[in-house]
């Protein structure tokens, strides 16, 4: 068994979740795919999904099981901005840069 794959074994083992704002761009689709095809892990995209599942179709790449959050129709919204401003005013975060 290589490295990567010990690595993969593990993260199966472990499942996280991992959170991808880039989700226009191919690389993120692409790598989001691999992940849910091999069940590393669970990947919440931010974007638009209709945006987000067009581009998956354009790759012909599957991103069944993976979960879409757009902000702009989110109604857990200032939730998720005032959680980002907590946890990072100390870096220079302000309530403004989180939403």
């Amino acid at each position: 068994m290589s490295y990567i794959d010990m690595i993969k074994e593990r993260a199966r083992l472990d499942k996280k979740t991992i959170v991808l704002p880039e989700s226009n761009d191919k690389r993120t689709l692409l790598a989001a795919a691999r992940i849910v095809e091999e069940g590393i892990a669970d990947i919440i995209m931010i974007g638009d999904e209709e945006k987000i599942m067009d581009g998956a179709g354009w790759l012909e790449v599957d991103l069944t099981g993976l979960k879409v959050v757009d902000p702009d129709t989110d109604p857990k919204f200032d939730h998720y901005a005032e959680t980002l401003f907590e946890l990072r005013k100390h870096k220079g975060m302000t309530k403004e840069k989180a939403e």
